[in-house]
């Protein structure tokens, strides 16, 4: 089953779609609006209490700058798991997984419990499966900045290698993986022909020189197709596409595409080069191969050294040092407004009890998915009652969010055959596994009697010829599984934990429905397409559909599935302003109320834009006479978190 569609095809079934949102500047010159995180005033908020419901990034965010910049604010947080981080989820060795049944937001039952039994052999470093953020862009300079703060180490993440794999089933390479580098320079090569050939009338039909110009600036684009395509520089072939190694008589390595028969103590042999017709036939250009080049994901991306928990970690240590309190196991069932106190009144379920425990909030910032508050926000916050709790159009926004996770056809969405429907809440599954490197990075060198010699000789296995070892990056392919994330880390150990599977949409909502063995079977199944040893060689999987997660319920947020983009736009940017209350007197009160998280920001799926929305946030809170700015369009996840 295929989950995604090509970029041409996408942009032409969704010519608003944007990768970035674009601040409105009409709306924004008529409001006063922040320009930027407002600095909190030391003692701006002496004698209140904040309440953080969610020990998200964003949540932690929130809670860490209210102390650090000495607010005076009391902070509490409220997290309804037994641990901070919300999908900022690092599985090792013991931990233990639970799913729920289905992917219901209320009424749930829990699924089987997965155990990790990842393996440690001496010598190597603890073993690790980031199941949620995997890794941190160089863009994420608030994320990083933290980091630095906090002293959290961190390790180059690798995105892509030249020896990472595409596999494309029923291709007309016979379903054979193909390296990256074959095909990106083989492309090149073609490409950069035919522009060589043609560079006259590509010039005159395109930045139309004139004739004292013309044959400088062929010339000048000839030269660079060379350099930019690997091209013939000299000779009578000048100009022509021909894998070769370099000047004739010398072996200087410079075939990009790479080779047969690697150079070393023998001479190399070049990979023979697929032909255009082919490369154009198999459509490897639609299997997410140009992500890697992409904004988000360009060199160089980050993760922290021993797992990305180390993040959510630091947070939570600074937060308790510096007075704050997160209590665990602690989900809030319910939020109202105490007219007489003028506070928020938060019921927290106990474990063991039928009486809540209360808390009590002069602010209160809600991490948790925005349609979970559909049954945790009482109905004189958010019932359509004129005149009390939030404002007018902050109700309305809410709703639309609701309509959008549970009644999505309202909204103009269509279910498929499988009873996939887009909903506000996005699925996603990951696959872990455990292997011995060698299956990648390749086997020891080996000696192997040479009959033409009669002596032994130190030398690859045979079906390691030619072969890059893959130290890291993501192997692609248009089946279940997507994509083979290979460790960044920690070469040199014996074993490694690769993300076995990560896929979106309808395929994820397939594979949530489907048992943990099935999931697991499958994925080594697709596994098997990059070598059956490879596939037979994973062991101890665990899997995680996070649209199954209790207290989470999905990936991230999809604000295309509101429907028309301008209600979608309009709802976020309600939505990013927070609301007060209103009052006895019709009066709406200086905003109380925030939702943080990804989910409210122009990098939702990422931890940045979790902490752009506290930062957001707070800027609210401290200057409600300025706006947060509003955006004109809102990011597609498709496009911003899948890679599409």
């Amino acid at each position: 089953m295929r989950n995604h569609i090509g970029r041409a095809a996408f942009f032409k079934q969704h010519p608003r779609a944007c990768a970035l949102a674009a601040l409105d500047e009409a709306t924004n010159q008529q409001k006063k609006i922040t320009p930027g995180a407002i600095k909190i005033k030391k003692g701006q908020f002496t004698g209140k209490t904040a309440v953080i419901v969610g020990s998200g990034i964003g949540g932690l965010t929130t809670a860490y700058e209210l102390l650090a910049q000495e607010s005076g604010a009391q902070v509490i947080v409220l997290e309804a798991q037994n641990r901070t981080g919300g999908r900022c989820l690092s599985l090792r060795t013991g931990d233990t997984l639970t799913e729920d049944q289905d992917s219901e937001l209320f009424g749930s039952q829990a699924g089987k419990t997965q155990v990790v039994r990842f393996k440690q052999p001496r010598g190597d470093s603890q073993p690790y499966l980031n199941a949620g953020p995997g890794r941190i862009p160089s863009s994420h300079k608030r994320l990083l900045g933290y980091l630095k703060r906090f002293a959290v180490a961190v390790e180059v993440y690798v995105m892509n290698s030249g020896s990472n794999l595409v596999q494309l089933e029923g291709g007309p390479f016979n379903s054979m993986p193909v390296t990256y580098r074959q095909l990106d320079h083989n492309t090149r090569g073609w490409l950069a022909q035919m522009v060589y050939e043609h560079a006259e009338q590509l010039l005159q039909d395109t930045i139309h020189c004139d004739a004292s110009t013309l044959k400088t600036r062929v010339e000048q684009l000839q030269d660079l197709m060379i350099s930019f395509g690997e091209l013939v520089a000299t000779g009578e072939n000048k100009g022509q596409y021909e894998v070769t190694a370099g000047e004739t008589g010398f072996e200087n390595a410079r075939a990009r595409a790479g080779y047969a028969r690697l150079p070393g103590v023998s001479t190399g042999v070049i990979a023979e080069a697929l032909s255009f017709d082919d490369l154009l036939a198999s459509e490897f250009y639609n299997s997410r191969f140009y992500q890697p080049v992409d904004f988000l994901w360009q060199p160089t991306l980050f993760q922290p050294v021993g797992g990305m928990d180390h993040v959510q970690r630091a947070f939570a240590q600074e937060i308790a040092a510096l007075g704050g309190v997160i209590h665990l196991n602690s989900p809030v069932a319910h939020i109202d407004w105490d007219e007489n106190k003028q506070q928020f009144r938060l019921s927290v379920s106990q474990m063991g009890s039928d009486t809540p425990i209360i808390y009590e909030a002069d602010y209160c910032f809600c991490n948790a998915a925005i349609p979970f508050l559909k049954n945790i926000l009482s109905d004189t916050l958010q019932g359509s009652n004129t005149g009390k709790g939030f404002s007018d159009d902050f109700k309305t926004a809410l709703k639309t969010v609701y309509q959008a996770q549970f009644d999505p056809k309202s909204l103009g969405g269509t279910e498929t055959d499988s009873g996939y429907i887009q909903r506000f809440l996005a699925c996603t599954t990951k696959v872990g596994w455990q292997a011995d490197r060698h299956l990648w990075q390749g086997s020891h060198l080996q000696t192997i009697v040479n009959q033409q010699i009669g002596d032994d000789v130190i030398e690859v296995v045979d079906s390691e010829i030619g072969v890059v070892p893959i130290f890291g990056g993501i192997s692609w392919t248009d089946n279940d599984i997507t994509q083979i994330w290979y460790p960044s880390n920690d070469y040199q150990d014996q074993k490694g934990i690769l993300t076995g599977a990560y896929n979106f949409s309808e395929t994820a909502y397939t594979w949530g429905k489907l048992p943990i063995s099935e999931r697991l079977h499958n994925a080594r199944e697709d596994a098997k397409r990059f070598g059956k040893a490879f596939g037979e060689g994973l062991s101890d999987g665990v899997a995680i559909a996070w649209q199954n997660m209790p207290y989470i319920k999905g990936g991230w947020a999809q604000w295309q599935a509101l429907g028309d983009s301008d209600v979608a736009v309009k709802q976020f940017n309600v939505l990013a302003q927070g609301s007060g209350i209103l009052q006895a007197n019709g009066a709406l009160s200086d905003p109380n109320f925030f939702i943080i998280g990804d989910q409210i920001s122009s990098l939702p799926g990422w931890q940045e834009g979790a902490i752009a929305s506290a930062l957001n946030a707070l800027s609210r809170a401290c200057r409600p006479d300025l706006e947060i700015p509003h955006l004109a369009s809102l990011p597609d996840t498709r496009l911003m978190v899948e890679g599409v």
